[in-house]
């Protein structure tokens, strides 16, 4: 039974994760020294950024809801260097690195990446943790209630799917936060109990 249980929710993952994909598209082309940006399907809060190797940020929108957005960068008075554009939406983030250079700029092949964020629902006092971890990465999760007082901190192994319940039934109903930790990388997600 638990295998199949397993079965099932590595399925669901995957639908969600192919839904999560279809929903919007980026597209990166490099035209001389630009970097030439259009997304797709732009849902309301989704983030554009550009990043330098170090992590600072170059640049930085949240956008409303639209067919399409496009937006282009000019390196050329940038220091030569790895830079990211990164969309985030509510479910991933997906990240394209550039290279700039003495001979220009230019897209490092196939290095595109996504990375799904973790999920929280909550149903019948029980939250419930889903994140689906491609990369096997370590997975920090701290609880905290609004006066930031730690209630649970965990650390979870490498697993594929990281699949966590936690009881809420002994504490009192209001606003909650998940914190998380992964591959250097923090998430907040707010979530109510009522």
């Amino acid at each position: 039974m638990k295998t199949v249980m397993n079965l099932c929710l590595l399925a669901l993952a995957i639908t969600f994760s192919n839904a999560v994909n279809a929903a919007g598209k980026i597209s990166v082309a490099i035209n001389n020294s630009m970097v030439n940006v259009s997304l797709t399907k732009v849902t309301k809060g989704e983030k554009l950024y550009l990043k330098d190797f170090n992590g600072e940020v170059l640049f930085n929108t949240t956008l409303k809801a639209m067919p399409t957005y496009t937006k282009f960068f000019n390196l050329s008075n940038m220091p030569d260097g790895v830079y990211f554009v990164e969309t985030e939406a509510a479910y991933d983030v997906k990240v394209t690195p550039i290279l700039k250079n003495q001979k220009g700029v230019s897209l490092i092949n196939n290095s595109e990446v996504t990375i799904f964020k973790p999920q929280v629902s909550i149903r019948n006092k029980f939250a419930k943790v889903l994140f689906n971890n491609t990369r096997k990465s370590p997975i920090t999760i701290k609880i905290y209630d609004t006066d930031w007082k730690l209630l649970e901190e965990s650390t979870t192994v490498e697993d594929a799917l990281v699949k966590k319940t936690y009881d809420f039934s002994k504490v009192p109903e209001g606003e909650y936060i998940f914190y998380f930790n992964i591959r250097n990388r923090e998430y907040v997600q707010k979530v109510s109990l009522h």
